[in-house]
């Protein structure tokens, strides 16, 4: 048979048997280490997809915060304007010698000469 002994044949079955089971724990530990190397890619992955997540999300609600408190300023700015054009007006307005003896008149209870003036309470 083919000029081969059987004992040699069996070495060499039992050779080629090792053999391939040295190559199938190669594949297996390759394959575990591959699965080690995949698991901490995707956990560092993960981790900085929660950083940039938060990141993102604490950026948000910042630029929201910084939005709300520049209406407030605004809001605060017209009616300080609103105030300031009334306050000059009533500036101007006590520039009037006129203006100013009629508030006397109201405000004060003052009279011109010869005016009586009757002071009625509301009712109550």
């Amino acid at each position: 048979m083919n000029g081969r002994n059987p004992m040699e044949r069996k070495q060499r079955i039992r050779a080629l048997d090792e053999r391939r089971e040295q190559l199938e724990k190669e594949q297996n530990r390759r394959r575990i280490h591959l699965r080690r190397r995949l698991a901490a890619a995707s956990l560092l992955f993960l981790l900085m997809v929660v950083f940039i997540g938060q990141s993102y999300f604490s950026k948000v609600g910042y630029v929201s915060e910084q939005e709300r408190k520049q209406n407030e300023a605004q809001v605060e700015l017209r009616e300080t304007k609103d105030e300031q054009s009334e306050l000059k007006e009533q500036v101007e307005r006590l520039q009037d010698e006129e203006y100013i003896a009629n508030l006397a008149r109201n405000e004060l209870l003052f009279s011109k000469d010869g005016e009586i003036i009757f002071y009625f309470s509301p009712e109550e």
